[in-house]
């Protein structure tokens, strides 16, 4: 009874202090819990200091970001809500929530705060990197890059976020970009083996293929498990037309990791190449079934429904496609191909129009754009596409002219 009595003295003795404290001090001994770790003495230090400034939107965001530390996030983000209607632009609290609500699996809400902050903090790296990542995991590449490209140039040394740049180049395009991202991530963390993976496949699929498999046979001396690096050494024979070795490859891998979505797409691909559409088809569904998010099986499955002709299934899964990644310009090219042939003239041009904004210099959705608008009547409107498409074309080949002579 004596202790139990000590200790309720002790806690009234100290909430009898706080009370009595000036706002600062209240700010300050808030400060010194947070950096020792407790938790909550601190969010009851900045309940004491709201108390006495009941406006202030750091003081809310210090009490939303401890209760998500305490693991009570409603309430945390009643108080990240709080803290930015009484400062619309008030960075730290849209970030907090932003990241509260991707955590709580939310994108759709989460990465419109984390814009706000971005926003209102350029320059932040946290800020940024988090975005950018938030674009990278939802498929929106191109939103991602100058993110990405923005927090590498505030912290230059993190290895993860040349890594995330990288990912996002590599995604829509700019596979010149990728590569030089991935080599400085792996410059940076020689024991990063995600990004040693990822240079080495960019190495292999702009040709550089016995540089590729370098990466991954270091990769494979480190963790010689690694799932990864089993794959793209399939990956590069394939790149090479080395089909035969590159089937066992991907084979030996399933048959030690038969949950591996990756190893049954690169499988397909290589049946593809082989011209087996059926054991490719039965291995896309295969690997679409273990990861439904796969877009790149998505696609090639929907290609192979077009060459069969069978319209109605490749939209569909040219469609899964692009929703899982909206940057993906191939597939809203060949989207548009698929909806042109089913007759589904609007859906496709807003598929083709995606792609054209997104790659502006392939003239294949140009030309196919022409057809479409031609087919709902739209002459002066097929012209300007034709004629577009031309302009792309010779330009490629004039590039193409020029980078001949130089070798």
């Amino acid at each position: 009874m004596i202790l139990r009595a000590l200790t309720v003295w002790a806690a009234l003795s100290a909430s009898a202090a706080f009370a009595q404290s000036t706002l600062p001090q209240l700010e300050a001994r808030a400060r010194e819990l947070k950096a020792r770790g407790d938790a909550q003495g601190a969010l009851a230090a900045w309940q004491q200091a709201a108390a006495l400034d009941p406006k202030s939107a750091p003081i809310q965001d210090e009490i939303g970001f401890l209760l998500a530390v305490l693991s009570r996030r409603d309430e945390a983000v009643r108080h990240f809500e709080r803290a930015i209607a009484l400062d619309p632009r008030y960075a730290a609290a849209h970030y907090h929530l932003g990241v509260a609500c991707w955590l709580a699996q939310d994108p759709a809400r989460a990465i419109p705060e984390l814009q706000a902050a971005a926003a209102a903090e350029p320059g932040n790296f946290d800020y940024r990197f988090f975005l950018g990542n938030a674009f990278n995991a939802t498929g929106h590449y191109g939103e991602a890059v100058p993110e990405l490209a923005a927090a590498t140039a505030a912290n230059p040394k993190h290895a993860e976020a040349w890594n995330q740049l990288g990912l996002a180049r590599q995604n829509t395009g700019n596979a010149a970009g990728a590569l030089q991202a991935y080599r400085r991530a792996v410059a940076l963390d020689p024991r990063d083996l995600d990004a040693r993976n990822n240079l080495g496949f960019m190495l292999v699929n702009t040709g550089k293929a016995e540089e590729g498999v370098a990466q991954f046979r270091a990769i494979l001396a480190a963790d010689p498990d690694n799932l990864m690096a089993r794959v793209n050494i399939g990956f590069a024979h394939l790149q090479k037309a080395e089909l035969d070795q590159a089937e066992a490859d991907f084979r030996n891998v399933i048959r030690s990791e038969p949950g591996s979505a990756i190893a049954h797409y690169d499988l397909a691909v290589a049946l593809k190449q082989r011209d087996d559409l059926e054991g490719a088809r039965s291995e896309l569904e295969r690997a679409i079934a273990l990861d439904p998010r796969l877009a790149e099986a998505h696609y090639t499955l929907g290609i192979i429904h077009w060459q069969t002709a069978e319209f109605d299934e490749a939209a569909k899964e040219l469609s899964a496609a692009t929703a899982i990644a909206p940057d993906y310009a191939e597939a809203q090219f060949m989207l548009g191909t698929a909806l042109k042939q089913k007759g589904d003239l609007a859906g496709a041009e807003t598929a083709l129009r995606a792609a054209i904004r997104l790659n502006p210099a392939d003239p294949g959705p140009y030309n196919t754009l022409g057809q479409v608008l031609r087919l709902k009547g739209d002459e002066a409107g097929s012209r300007e596409a034709f004629a577009e498409g031309a302009n792309v074309k010779q330009r490629k080949e004039a590039e193409l002219g020029k980078m001949l002579q130089k070798k």
